[in-house]
């Protein structure tokens, strides 16, 4: 599915299509896993890391966490952060290309092979994305970082997603310090717990 080829384009619609309607039955499952590993391997890392972003900004928590419980500790998967998700299945993908689609085209309890949050959504927003930068290409678009980017993608969107990541980090530093702070009251009364041991033993 990449670079984009005008004889596909029916094809493009249709995947677009499927995402829109939530109806993934007209798509072929093992057709869209050939065309998403040409995405995998030949479209650019920017744009596979925007499409993995929105796939997963658009999950329920419950679907993100069991995404990331599938992935090995080393790529720093946290449901919490749609972003740094997309950075982890963006590093996988050039890796490993091949347990990237396994991952996403499995059935299980969220994996729901040709479902919204599965290969079916995630061919759906490539397709979407590939049409996009066609068309701003041929239409005489704004050069990324203004208006609407390369890839469809519109200034106002970037800037909510580095609000929302911006709020995800905030999150994430409040906890680690209700947790660091929860640490220093248990060992301060851990200590304290000491000193009388140690009075009571003098006496």
């Amino acid at each position: 599915m990449w670079p984009f080829d005008q004889n596909n384009q029916q094809m493009y619609q249709q995947y677009s299509q499927a995402y829109d309607t939530r109806n993934y039955n007209t798509i072929d499952q093992n057709q869209a896993m050939g065309h998403m590993q040409q995405f995998i391997q030949n479209a650019p890392p920017q744009m596979q890391q925007q499409v993995y972003q929105q796939h997963f900004e658009q999950m329920p928590y419950e679907q993100r966490a069991w995404y990331a419980q599938q992935m090995a500790p080393q790529y720093n998967i946290n449901p919490n952060n749609p972003y740094e998700m997309a950075q982890g299945f963006q590093q996988l993908g050039q890796q490993q290309p091949n347990m990237l689609l396994q991952l996403f085209g499995q059935e299980g309890s969220y994996g729901n092979q040709m479902g919204h949050g599965g290969l079916g959504g995630l061919v759906g927003l490539a397709a979407r994305a590939l049409m996009n930068h066609q068309q701003s290409n041929f239409g005489g678009g704004q050069p990324y970082g203004y208006g609407e980017n390369q890839y469809g993608y519109r200034a106002e969107e970037r800037e909510e997603r580095r609000e929302e990541n911006a709020e995800y980090r905030r999150e994430e530093r409040e906890e680690r310090r209700e947790r660091n702070e929860g640490y220093e009251e248990r060992r301060e009364r851990a200590e304290e717990r000491e000193e009388r041991r140690e009075r009571r033993d003098e006496y």
